[in-house]
Order: structure tokens, then sequence, then C-alpha cells
């Protein structure tokens, strides 16, 4: 099931561990196996310079952490951002399908931790602003925006990566609603709203 490359990083994982000191976090999940990233960086002259995680969740997610680290040390910040999870899966030497949409959020994470190293926020949006901007969607209700918070999705930008499936898995949701709120959250991204 797991390459011997995934298990070698699971069980041995590199950079583990939340930094002494760290410039910025990015928080990723997934609602459907309730995987949680939380990916550290601590830039020096626009380079990862340290780099670090603690994630929640399966082998492949522990390994896909482990990994990333490896892939982003000592890259600028914009040749870390080119880091995809398909690069980070070859690293691994492959993940069982299963595996690549749910355990794979690494560099989301990783991304997610440098738009908010350049946005000047290191820890993202507040709950209360990310829930903010949650019920400006039509039809999305606080009680469906913290409900979304708290499966991971914390973001427009996780909005429009999850798929319409993995969105319907959380309660109160329906396709109706799941469109609506992608079609905002991707307006919203490409600045038509």
């Amino acid at each position: 099931m797991y390459s011997k490359k995934v298990m070698e990083h699971f069980q041995n994982p590199r950079n583990q561990g939340e930094p002494e000191s760290w410039d910025a976090v990015g928080k990723v999940g997934n609602p459907i196996c309730g995987d949680v990233m939380f990916i550290y960086i601590k830039v020096k002259d626009d380079k990862i310079a340290d780099i670090g995680w603690k994630t929640m969740g399966c082998a492949a997610a522990i390994a896909t952490s482990s990994m990333i680290t490896e892939l982003a040390e000592g890259k600028t910040l914009d040749e870390a951002l080119k880091i995809t999870r398909q690069d980070v899966a070859d690293a691994l030497d492959g993940l069982p399908p299963i595996k690549m949409h749910c355990s794979n959020l690494a560099a989301d994470g990783l991304h997610k931790a440098i738009e908010n190293y350049r946005s000047g926020k290191p820890e993202g949006q507040s709950k209360e602003e990310v829930i903010a901007d949650f019920v400006k969607i039509p039809g999305v209700s606080r009680q469906n925006a913290e409900l979304l918070f708290e499966h991971g999705i914390i973001s427009l930008d996780e909005i429009v990566r999850s798929s319409p499936e993995e969105l319907l898995q959380i309660k109160g949701l329906d396709e109706k609603l799941v469109k609506n709120m992608k079609d905002y959250a991707e307006n919203k991204m490409s600045g038509k709203c």
C-alpha cells in the first residue's frame, strides 16, 4: 500500500514539531479524513531558513508533512510556492490514490504559511474573521460557518481547493449550498466580487 519512502518518513519524520522561533504558520485540514496540519516557517533573506510541522493524521499525512520540509527548506518563497501536492507524492515514490486528496495537504499548508507571512498575519485570520467571511456567502449561516471552521476549512481559498464531495461530508451542507460557496469563493479569490 505505502512505498518504502512513505514508511521511512512516517517512522522517522524530519523536522517534526513547532520550531522555537517562526514567522508564520499555515493550517490546513480535510473534512473527509479529519487530517489537520500546521506548517511553520522561519524566513531569512526571502528564503525558508527553518521549517517544522505538527500533524494529526494517518501515515501518509505524517510522511507528506515530513517530506514538504525537505523539499522547501532553503528555497526562496517563490520557489517554495511552486511545490505541488504531486511533487510531494512523487518525492515519496507515490501515494495510494485514496490518500492523494485527503492526506497530501502539506503543499497547501506550506503555501498558506507563505501567504500568511506575506500578508503580515503570521497565524492567518482569526476564527471570528474567518466566520465573518463565510457568513457573507449567500445561504451560509453562522452555524454552517462554524462547522466549516471546525472541519479545517479556514479560508475562502480552502473552499476553492476542497472538492464538492469533500464539502458535502460536512453535516448541514447540501449540493446547492456547496455550489454557492464554491462559486462565491472562486469569484472572490479571482477578484470578481
